[in-house]
């Protein structure tokens, strides 16, 4: 972020309203690098802060302010000062070390609230009546640019400005609160702070040991409750509040909210909720223990609005009370999910849809001691969250020390694309909705330190989309000697879809007839996101001056990589289907080539082993494959069979124009 942005940063962030979107208006500040207009900032009949005194209702103004008004009036403003200073600091920070330009333009998109029609009215009121209209007095943009909301109930009428408010909130589950040293509590409660600040506001639960007898259980919990919300006093000015009688049981024996508006009354004056694992049974009139688990997944029925028979009476209250549960977060000593099969031994990012009944049974049979029980269960609870959940909803997994970290640049240098910084993982995966890395990229190509301390503990969880990939590797190898190949006409491949998603991504319109007589003899395989999202098509292709049945020579060649533009830069699309191809369908290496000035090449570049621009063309070549040099340097036979290849496929665009796929 240059130096302009950061000077837009200090010059609007001002001392935030309770309950306001203030990390979306000094956002929105920052990339408009306009003055927010003073209707943005009004919440009731209250002044803006300004620095002259509020005029006098009483109609003598020759009314003297005594001193001692003066002198409050005095350290009020020295006190807002501070605070618009510490306001200033914080987004300056945030926005410098944890987020791009076009990751806080999608932050404040995901963050509006959905605009709402005005109360139907039978007698229009006469011309000269002061009409009030909400969207404009929040600052809102039309409604073509408002991202989807998901919605249970369409009703509910006379809603005061703060119901109108979409509540963004994130569930929080941190495990052994009482084990952790007091800094790392600190630093969470800051982190949790900061959470609501960006206007993400943290419902947290509680996780500590079983003990045999409840009430040892209970007082464990109410210890490591009081340690939290100490922690939380001390940094968030709203607080927090500890709710112990939040849950009861339904007729179903599944844990339920008790009350509705003893969770939401706190989160919506930007108090921060501790929930404890104990519900009230009416059977046996006390209270229960239960898991943290049941205790999120509970609370995540009732604020998605994910129940089968809502109880009467609180539909109107759903309606009115428009609440967004955007994030499932474990707070967990295990960290990330550990994987047996990929280098850099954890799992990043996880798309469940496609991963979650392997990870499971990897799980099961690891025999490796970083492996554990917890992890098994940590991913059941994402499982079983997001699936209440609408799509755009994300679960992260990670690590106190690593929740504590305040965002921070690493000096170290990395090979490959240089420093990075180090993210706190939470406000990073708020703002970009990603994890801290990209999942496809080599932690080659991260910078960490010679001691070989990972460069995340995290793990970033989608309910994802599903993956088909033909022919299926685990039945049939992607070798040069399969036969027959693939055809792109196999009645398995919805060929007008895929035509379409080669079109929108590279934006020119495919001659499909000489695609087919090019590539349907030579097809390795071919993968497909979600509904057509994404995709992959890779070939065999022979270099010139060789036979097709000499397979030794036959190149893997990604002939199109494709993601639909609605799907670009969001979604983990891209990261998906490469992730496949490079660790399922070519695990040995595959090569590919790019327009020159093609924008991409970043991000091909950080993905590959090596890149080369071919001479006296506009082509740059990229591979995965090692040992494509010698140990002298020199170019091996394999390097110039991906050259020759690279510099002859013809392409095949409707337009007849020969630049790059």
């Amino acid at each position: 972020m240059n130096h302009t942005a950061l000077s837009s940063v200090r010059s609007h962030c001002t001392l935030p309203f309770p309950g306001r979107n203030v990390a979306a208006e000094a956002l929105k500040a920052y990339l408009t690098s306009h003055s927010c207009s003073p209707s943005l900032l009004l919440r009731s009949s209250s002044r803006p802060y300004s620095t002259q005194p509020a005029p006098w209702t009483d109609d003598s103004a020759s009314h003297k302010v005594p001193d001692i008004q003066e002198r409050d009036q005095k350290a009020s403003f020295t006190d807002t000062a501070k605070q618009r200073l510490a306001n200033r600091e914080f987004f300056t920070s945030l926005l410098s070390s944890a987020a791009t330009k076009r990751d806080a333009k999608a932050y404040i998109s995901r963050l509006k609230s959905p605009e709402k029609a005005p109360p139907e009215q039978k007698d229009a009121p006469p011309r000269s009546q002061p009409q009030v209209n909400a969207g404009e007095l929040l600052g809102r943009t039309r409604a073509s640019e408002e991202s989807p909301v998901f919605k249970q109930y369409e009703n509910g009428k006379h809603s005061t400005l703060e119901e109108l408010e979409t509540l963004h909130v994130a569930l929080v589950k941190i495990s052994n609160i009482n084990a952790m040293a007091d800094e790392v509590v600190k630093g969470i409660a800051q982190t949790l702070s900061s959470l609501s600040r960006l206007s993400m506001a943290p419902c947290v639960v509680l996780e500590e040991s079983q003990h045999e007898s409840p009430q040892a259980t209970r007082a464990t919990l109410a210890q490591a409750a009081d340690k939290l919300v100490a922690a939380i006093d001390s940094v968030h000015p709203s607080g927090a509040r500890i709710l112990d009688n939040v849950l009861s049981f339904a007729t179903d024996g599944r844990p339920q909210v008790f009350l509705r508006k003893l969770l939401t009354r706190p989160l919506r004056r930007g108090r921060i909720p501790i929930v404890l694992p104990v519900a009230y049974s009416t059977e046996w009139s006390q209270a229960v223990s239960i898991t943290a688990d049941e205790a999120v997944l509970a609370l995540t029925r009732e604020l998605s609005g994910y129940k089968s028979n809502p109880r009467e009476g609180q539909q109107l209250e759903t309606a009115r009370k428009q609440i967004s549960l955007d994030r499932i977060i474990v707070v967990d000593e295990t960290g990330s999910i550990p994987s047996t099969k990929s280098i850099d031994k954890r799992h990043v990012f996880v798309n469940l849809e496609q991963e979650y009944a392997a990870m499971q049974e990897e799980l099961r049979s690891s025999t490796e001691g970083n492996v554990s029980q917890k992890h098994a269960s940590n991913l059941k609870l994402f499982r079983d969250a997001l699936k209440m959940l609408p799509p755009s909803s994300s679960g992260l997994l990670t690590t106190p020390l690593e929740a504590a970290n305040s965002t921070r640049l690493n000096d170290t240098r990395g090979s490959g694309v240089g420093t990075r910084r180090q993210k706190n993982p939470l406000i990073h995966n708020l703002l970009t909705d990603k994890p801290a890395y990209s999942s496809s990229l080599p932690t080659s190509r991260l910078a960490h330190d010679a001691s070989s301390t990972p460069v995340t503990t995290s793990t970033f969880v989608k309910r994802g989309m599903p993956l088909t990939i033909l022919p299926n590797p685990h039945a049939q190898t992607w070798t040069a000697t399969s036969k027959p190949r693939l055809q792109l006409t196999d009645p398995r491949i919805d060929l007008d879809r895929l035509t379409y998603l080669i079109d929108d991504s590279f934006n020119r319109k495919l001659d499909v007839e000489a695609y087919l007589r090019r590539v349907n003899d030579r097809i390795a395989g071919v993968i497909i996101a979600g509904e057509y999202e994404g995709g992959a098509i890779l070939t065999w292709e022979t270099p010139p001056g060789c036979s097709d049945d000499d397979t030794d020579r036959l190149v893997p060649y990604l002939d199109k990589f494709a993601v639909l533009k609605k799907s670009q830069g969001a979604g983990g699309v891209a990261d998906i289907v490469f992730n496949a191809m490079v660790r399922t369908c070519f695990p040995n290496g595959v090569c590919w080539r790019s327009r020159k000035d093609n924008p991409v090449n970043k991000w091909y570049f950080e993905r590959s082993r090596g890149t080369w621009k071919i001479p006296e063309t506009n082509w740059t070549m990229f591979w995965t494959t090692p040992g494509v040099f010698d140990d002298d340097g020199h170019k091996t036979r394999v390097f110039l069979d991906y050259e020759s290849v690279c510099r002859s496929v013809k392409p095949t665009w409707a337009d007849g124009k020969r630049i790059a796929d």
